[in-house]
């Protein structure tokens, strides 16, 4: 089963923000990443972040760099193998992320 790329809580000094910028993924579209390796650089108004792989395996885009998303969102998903990868690419990623 695909591990998820989650928006995590940002902020500084009891400051939360809800809505995020994914301002870069560090790996394209079925490359593979190592658990805990940085995979995505996002930012509020006032705070930004790296994300790392939860887990090792091949990465599946859901929101491309540029794009907004909520904290708790799922932004992508990383594969254990090149054939969950291919059946995950089949799905739109909105409905991915609605799954997730």
């Amino acid at each position: 089963m695909a591990a998820k790329v989650v928006i995590p809580i940002v902020g500084k000094r009891g400051q939360k923000y809800d809505i995020v910028t994914l301002l870069v993924w560090e790996a394209k579209e079925g490359d593979w990443v190592k658990k805990d390796q940085v995979v995505l650089a996002i930012e509020t108004e006032k705070a930004s972040c790296d994300i790392e792989a939860e887990a090792s395996g091949l990465l599946r885009i859901l929101v491309d760099a540029g794009g907004k998303a909520m904290v708790g969102a799922v932004v992508g998903l990383i594969a254990e193998s090149k054939e969950e990868l291919k059946t995950l690419q089949q799905v739109l990623p909105e409905r991915l992320a609605q799954q997730s």
